[in-house]
């Protein structure tokens, strides 16, 4: 008799599963302001929440979850342009459906959409001008996703593993002492 079984193999580690990284991203010279997490549809998604939600929660930063799709542009037939928006806004909150245990970690998150060029391949890079704009509008800092962005250093800046540990304060007076 054959059984078979859905997820994992009982005897694989689950360190080899986890093969993705989540790479983060600061605005040099921006204020400390919201966290925005792409997400692209893809399994990684996952690790990207999961880090979003924790590092929102831990720094009080308010989250933006922003789900990517390729696009071609604006259409001139607006019924076309219509049924367009429908189906990319349908494909997004099934995206978000996935992730909103994660994603609300941090409490209350918004969810934004980001259409990207359709030469763009957003499963190995996302362009960093397009999220530098969403990042100014949503009053974001740190943008979390699983691809590096491209070009890496012209608008945004890797964080290091110390930056999502919370602001470090001057250590208090000594006690006064007779």
């Amino acid at each position: 008799m054959i059984t078979l079984t859905r997820g994992r193999h009982p005897h694989t580690p689950l360190a080899a599963l986890r093969t993705a990284t989540v790479h983060t991203y600061t605005l040099p010279g921006h204020p400390a302001g919201g966290v925005l997490a792409v997400l692209t549809g893809t399994r990684t998604d996952r690790d990207v929440a999961a880090h979003a939600g924790q590092f929102a929660a831990r720094t009080g930063q308010k989250l933006t979850a922003a789900v990517a799709f390729r696009s071609t542009g604006l259409s001139i037939n607006a019924l076309l342009h219509l049924a367009r928006h429908r189906r990319i806004v349908r494909r997004a909150d099934a995206v978000l459906a996935a992730h909103t245990e994660a994603l609300t970690a941090a409490g209350h998150y918004r969810s934004a959409l980001v259409l990207l060029p359709a030469r763009t391949n957003p499963y190995h890079r996302l362009p960093a001008r397009t999220l530098k704009r969403l990042a100014a509008r949503t009053g974001a800092a740190t943008v979390i996703t699983s691809v590096p962005l491209h070009p890496p250093g012209r608008h945004f800046a890797p964080a290091d593993e110390r930056s999502d540990a919370p602001p470090r304060t001057a250590d208090p007076p000594a006690p006064f002492t007779t």
